[in-house]
């Protein structure tokens, strides 16, 4: 039998699900591989290692067929992110609480790729917020983050803190720790870099490890209207760390404002201030209701 191409072989498995099995819900496709995957480690030989490596084959190529993924494009995306981490990734973090994430986070992500040499900017969504303030869970925050950078292919959503949250708070509670202990031991190729509005620059020394990220990481900051930054007084006086002051495009519009304009559920009152997609979203899931946010 000839050799098929990824497409081709999706498709067949497609057509043998349809076959045999009709229709399953994620969950069930969920656990028929995981069973198929844990099969493998009980091979006895050769030939029985092809049946079981093909049983769980197919039950992956399903899996992808239901998300409407590519079989080729996820397998390159894998092998990219391992070159990277041989070939030391450029990557800016931008912490923010992404409450929900507004217009003005997009341009300063962009503007880093516009004026800085990183390779791609992660929006690090805190899973709580440093000062205790009320968000919008953050299941609901991550997928309205994916959805606004889905179109920029340089830009990507950090999920640790909401994926990892319980088990990273238990010990560590500040940003610097998170770094040192869980973000750049699973990167080793990775150069990080951090990025912040002057306004937020203006209180940086008094984080828990300021003087550790200062030393470890380059530092962006990005000039923010009526918040001037003293670079060569702060902590960040070394060269490697860049303010970005001139010819910078900036915005004033915060999450708060979102929240306050979006209430009634205007849509015109806030089209300036977040893309469609995340209005879609926030509408969709009443999360400019009053009782949306949680401590």
């Amino acid at each position: 039998m000839a050799p098929m191409d990824t497409r081709t072989l999706q498709a067949l498995v497609e057509q043998s699900h349809a076959a045999h099995f009709k229709r399953t819900e994620p969950a069930e496709r969920m656990r028929d591989l995981a069973h198929q995957i844990a099969e493998l480690v009980h091979f006895r030989d050769d030939a029985h290692l092809a049946q079981e490596a093909g049983d769980a084959a197919w039950a992956l190529l399903q899996l992808l067929n239901e998300r409407g993924l590519d079989l080729d494009q996820v397998v390159r995306a894998t092998c990219a992110r391992l070159d990277a981490r041989a070939t030391g990734k450029r990557v800016c973090l931008l912490g923010t609480s992404a409450n929900p994430i507004t217009n003005a986070h997009l341009t300063m992500g962009l503007e880093i790729l516009a004026l800085t040499e990183v390779d791609e900017v992660w929006y690090w969504l805190a899973g709580q917020h440093p000062w205790g303030k009320p968000l919008m869970p953050g299941a609901h925050r991550l997928e309205m983050a994916r959805l606004a950078t889905a179109r920029y292919p340089r830009l990507k959503v950090y999920d640790l803190e909401i994926t990892r949250g319980d088990e990273i708070y238990a010990t560590h509670r500040e940003t610097a720790p998170i770094l040192r202990d869980y973000v750049l031991p699973a990167f080793p190729g990775y150069r990080f870099s951090w990025v912040m509005g002057s306004d937020v620059a203006q209180s940086f020394h008094t984080w828990g490890g300021a003087d550790w990220m200062a030393a470890n990481l380059d530092v962006y900051v990005i000039h923010r209207l009526g918040y001037d930054f003293d670079k060569p007084a702060s902590i960040l006086a070394d060269p490697r760390h860049v303010y970005l002051r001139d010819n910078i495009v900036t915005s004033n519009i915060s999450s708060t404002l979102v929240r306050e304009r979006g209430r009634h559920y205007e849509q015109e009152k806030i089209m300036a201030l977040v893309p469609d997609v995340v209005w879609d979203y926030l509408v969709a899931h009443r999360l400019l209701d009053p009782g949306a946010l949680q401590a």
